[in-house]
């Protein structure tokens, strides 16, 4: 379809104008009022508008008014005559794209029309993109069946149209990201960017000039001033992905931000606005981080204003099946192939697995056997080698009705270790801790003791992964 322009001029010597200059390459509508012209607006698709502020009956500026007002999005450029420009001016204050004066000169004319007609492309290019994005992070579009999951949506829904800081807890993989996007294209803000912030990815002396940006001359290198994360959101969200890394000393100036919604750039002389919203994710529990002393406890509670708590996928095993199932799709799709199946047995596989990875980890298996798989339907066989591992065999015949699904291997007396009423949560704990051990070991030896394919493979970062190897006691 051909790029549309109206013409609202009184005048049809500038109608046919237009039509003998732009007429091969746009299709060009006149009218002789305002109100026609704004009729013709309503009805087509319109890319351009040339507006004359001279009209009979309603002027240009009012006819420009309505326009907005009716959602028209596209550029308004305004014709007048000389002595009009600071009329034209006052238009572009309410919205005008441009303003060009009559007699026009006619390559001024055509540089101007193009430069709107590409600033429209533009403008419904993004129009285009965010749908796309408000669409994919929409909860309806996040797959589960999961009881769980569905009861999270509804409170994600509620909080989303609020403006409080939102802490999303959850295990690596379990879609803390996508979460948090759900929120913020659900929210006020969704025509805002969405700016997210890796906390353990950034080097300690980077994270402040990544967050709250330096001026000129701030430090050697910084040879031009540069805005931060938080003035880069403009409005919108910023997402501190494991904020849980935040160094100490990084923290109470986080805190300043949060309550005062002010900045202070790296060699700066004056604090800065800001309007954004703070959405946060760890996969620690920042409670327990702050007992310990490595988590600022006014900085807990100023983040978890709204706390969110993701379920890792062994506690809602009914979404194994529908994931995996989705993502072969996706994956058929991208490769315009026929979607796999999986059959009983290796189903039975997958949701016996506690899937320390959670959803990544899942995604990250159904890649593989769409590449490798050589029938159509998944077996045991084709799935990988550590799925025969007994030890994630759960099914046995003389449970009891209703008992939950164990793991072998590990022997509560042991966990233990010589107390007594520990409780359950302390129990599973201790059992988890276990099992997140003995993963690290078996990846570390798959991998031969490379520790940034060990964390990439188990879905952490680095710094997660060494401070496990602390904690465990492994070198």
């Amino acid at each position: 379809m051909r790029e549309r322009i109206v013409v609202i001029d009184d005048e049809s010597n500038i109608v046919w104008l237009f039509r003998e200059i732009f007429g091969d390459a746009y299709e060009v509508l006149g009218a002789e009022t305002a109100e026609d012209g704004l009729q013709a607006v309503w009805d087509q698709e319109v890319h351009l508008v040339m507006l004359d502020l001279r009209l009979p009956g309603m002027n240009g500026l009012q006819a420009l008014e309505k326009l907005k007002l009716q959602g028209y999005q596209g550029p308004v450029i305004i014709m007048t005559a000389y002595g009009e420009v600071k009329t034209a001016v006052q238009a572009m204050k309410f919205g005008a794209y441009d303003y060009i004066t009559k007699p026009f000169d006619i390559e001024e004319l055509k540089h101007v029309v193009q430069g709107a007609l590409r600033y429209s492309r533009l403008t419904s290019e993004v129009t285009r993109l965010r749908r796309e994005l408000e669409e994919k992070f929409h909860l309806k579009n996040i797959i589960t069946v999961s009881p769980k999951m569905i009861e999270l949506f509804s409170v994600i829904e509620r909080v989303s149209t609020s403006d409080v800081c939102v802490l999303i807890q959850g295990e690596s993989g379990t879609g803390k990201e996508i979460v948090a996007k759900a929120i913020h294209y659900a929210s006020a803000r969704k025509d805002k960017p969405f700016v997210p912030v890796n906390c353990a990815a950034l080097p300690e002396h980077l994270l402040e000039s990544e967050l709250f940006g330096y001026e000129a001359g701030a430090f050697s290198g910084a040879r031009k001033t540069k805005p931060g994360k938080f003035e880069l959101a403009r409005g919108g969200t910023v997402f501190l992905d494991e904020v849980g890394e935040l160094p100490l000393p990084m923290q109470p100036k986080i805190l300043r931000v949060l309550e005062e919604n002010q900045i202070d750039r790296l060699g700066g002389t004056k604090r800065l606005p800001i309007d954004v919203r703070v959405v946060a994710a760890t996969n620690k529990d920042l409670r327990e981080e702050v007992r310990k002393g490595r988590f600022r406890q006014d900085l807990y509670f100023r983040l978890a204003v709204f706390p969110i708590t993701i379920p890792p996928l062994r506690e809602r095993k009914e979404d194994i099946p529908v994931l995996a199932k989705h993502f072969l799709k996706e994956f058929a799709e991208e490769r315009k192939a026929t979607p796999l199946t999986i059959d009983d047995e290796a189903m039975d596989s997958l949701l016996s697995y506690p899937w320390p990875g959670n959803v990544r980890e899942l995604k990250n298996i159904m890649q593989q056997l769409c590449l490798l798989c050589d029938g159509p339907v998944v077996r045991k066989q084709d799935l990988p080698a550590f799925f025969s591992n007994s030890q994630w065999s759960s099914h046995d015949n003389n449970l009891p009705e209703g008992c939950a699904e164990g793991m072998p291997g590990i022997n509560p007396e042991e966990l233990l270790e010589g107390e007594s009423g520990l409780g359950l949560t302390e129990l599973k704990k201790r059992a988890w801790a276990r099992v997140e051990k003995q993963l690290i070991c078996d990846a570390l030896k798959r991998f031969e003791g490379n520790r940034t394919l060990t964390a990439e493979y188990l879905g952490v970062s680095r710094r997660t992964l060494y401070t496990k190897l602390r904690e465990y006691g492994i070198e």
